[in-house]
């Protein structure tokens, strides 16, 4: 079996992040998922490798099960009191597992529950434990954190021009939350190239354009051991153990059918851990639909029903299960689309031990306040910024207010742009009017903008350098053309597009000049994203001349 070496990052969600759950939204609403899905980050990968002048020879490896991405799960960042240490510390949380029972009675601190998994039952009168979204187990205690969640209401304006005018809620986990990820990959040169994609900030999920899913990259290492190693048994195991899934899970007979734990599927995990008789004594699921669409093609994935994750197996057998096969095992999971984030497991070591629960707090132990508080050490004296700090109610507010602000902004901004570009075109006597291109300069210049759309700065050098190349080599063979020549258009671009703001080129102006609610526009979008708007604006000229022409 291939060796795996593994990308471990951690990043935590600047600004509210929402990834739509298919199997539980319903018309109306948006349900997030609690956690940044295998797909999800495999599309962000694949995204930026696709800008890369080797992608060609790369496509097959990052198509294949030669990479696999996990999910990245909720943790837990540990509080440092050590000044000049920088080396992020964090505790890996799993998804909570199935099959624990509780009375009914509501109790602060540690609480006895029950396991059902170990022997197939329990007090009667006693409910399911409630266990939150993710835990970590510390002796005989499971530790459990929920993922603090909000939502927004909107209404959707019938585009048709009818009065239906229908209210939708959109959910979303909220900002601050941190996620440790794994993908493991085969060859070191590839780990590499993938890990110098975080770097930087990431946007990802839904609702990108409206300012959600920024996400920064809080650490990023390559390692070699296996995630959530720890939890696994140091000893072999006889005669049985327990099996838990860390990740939703699909499998599939030799048939090709989709199926749950049938006897083939029981006897082909007992081939793969190399023991006999391998039975499921007992065990705790839940299924799930997993689901999901095809941005390239424009489709939805088939259905599937799969096993939840956090679902527990009381595995027997007939023998001993060695280290080294439950390594195997997690390393290389089961079932189908492994290199997706479905299909991981893990065997857990003391699971029957395991007697009490309790809740924590995640705003609480993680270590949120770290910058606020050195930042008032470097700033005694201004006490209202202090004031400021120690208000999260305040600050809360005002982050809202920020995203508000940035959302009507953009929108503004594109509508306004959108003014200006159908002014330009009509404009007779404007700078736009003798520019003409060919339909082969148009798809060269659509090439490179796309080619690097992920990364603004570098596809606005690449376009000044095309265009200032076309001309030199016009210029030195005598060759402008009135129809097709790019003269006049990198002039427009120099002097019309890229010289100005985009609040002047927009020509917008809020009540209070150069600000929105307070904030100074400039400070509303990043960099990459006003330069992102210049070059749509580019792309959208030219295309609206070309179109008139014909």
């Amino acid at each position: 079996m291939a060796e795996y070496e593994y990308i471990k990052y951690i990043i935590r969600n600047k600004e509210p992040l929402r990834i739509a759950d298919d199997s539980t939204s319903q018309s109306g609403q948006t349900v997030t998922l609690r956690y940044i899905p295998g797909t999800t980050m495999r599309g962000y990968v694949i995204n930026k490798m696709a800008a890369m002048p080797d992608f060609e020879q790369l496509k097959i490896e990052l198509f294949s099960d030669q990479i696999k991405y996990f999910n990245a799960y909720l943790c837990v960042k540990e509080k440092n009191e050590e000044e000049g240490n920088k080396k992020v510390k964090v505790k890996a949380l799993f998804p909570s597992p199935k099959g624990f029972y509780e009375d009914k009675t509501e109790k602060d601190g540690k609480k006895e529950i029950e396991n059902v998994v170990i022997a197939g039952k329990f007090t009667g009168g006693h409910k399911r434990a409630s266990l939150g979204r993710y835990c970590y187990i510390q002796d005989d205690c499971i530790y459990y954190y929920n993922v603090s969640t909000a939502s927004d209401m909107k209404i959707k304006i019938d585009q048709k021009g009818t009065d239906d005018q229908s209210v939708f809620r959109n959910e979303y986990i909220e900002r601050g939350h941190y996620f440790i990820g794994f993908i493991a990959v085969e060859r070191h040169e590839t780990a590499q190239k993938i890990k110098n994609l975080f770097n930087q900030e990431l946007i990802l999920g839904n609702a990108r354009a409206s300012g959600f899913g920024k996400c920064e990259v809080v650490s990023c290492e390559l390692v070699k051991e296996l995630p959530y190693q720890e939890y696994l048994p140091c000893e072999d195991q006889e005669n049985g153990c327990y099996m838990m899934l860390l990740s939703n899970t699909v499998l599939r007979s030799k048939n090709g059918e989709l199926c749950g734990f049938t006897d083939e599927m029981v006897d082909n995990l007992g081939e793969k851990l190399g023991v006999k008789k391998l039975n499921i004594q007992y065990c705790s699921t839940s299924t799930v639909n997993v689901r999901g669409y095809n941005r390239t093609w424009g489709i939805r994935l088939p259905a599937m029903t799969a096993y939840e994750a956090g679902s527990v197996f009381h595995l027997t057998f007939s023998g001993i299960l060695t280290y080294s096969k439950m390594l195997e095992v997690v390393k290389k999971g089961i079932g189908i689309r492994l290199n997706s984030g479905l299909g991981n497991v893990l065997f857990l070591n003391g699971y029957e031990k395991v007697k009490y629960k309790e809740a924590r707090n995640y705003f609480e132990d993680t270590d949120k306040e770290k910058k606020s508080k050195l930042k008032k050490k470097q700033d005694p004296d201004n006490e209202q910024d202090s004031k400021k700090q120690e208000d999260p109610e305040k600050k809360d507010a005002e982050t809202v207010l920020e995203i508000v602000a940035k959302n009507y902004y953009r929108n503004m901004l594109e509508r306004k742009l959108e003014v200006y570009i159908n002014n330009v075109i009509e404009d007779e006597k404007g700078p736009f009017c003798d520019i003409r291109t060919s339909s082969s300069q148009l798809g060269t210049i659509d090439s490179i903008l796309t080619a690097h759309k992920y990364d603004p700065k570098k596809a606005k050098k690449a376009l000044l350098e095309y265009l200032k190349h076309e001309n030199e080599k016009a210029d030195k063979n005598n060759t402008h053309k009135g129809h097709n020549s790019l003269k006049r258009m990198d002039e427009f671009v120099q002097q019309s597009i890229f010289t100005k703001s985009l609040d002047e080129i927009a020509d917008f102006s809020g009540k209070e000049p150069g600000k929105i609610i307070g904030i100074a526009t400039s400070d509303l979008l990043s960099e990459d994203e006003k330069i992102r708007m210049q070059l749509k604006v580019i792309v959208d000229l030219i295309r609206f001349k070309n179109k008139e022409e014909k």
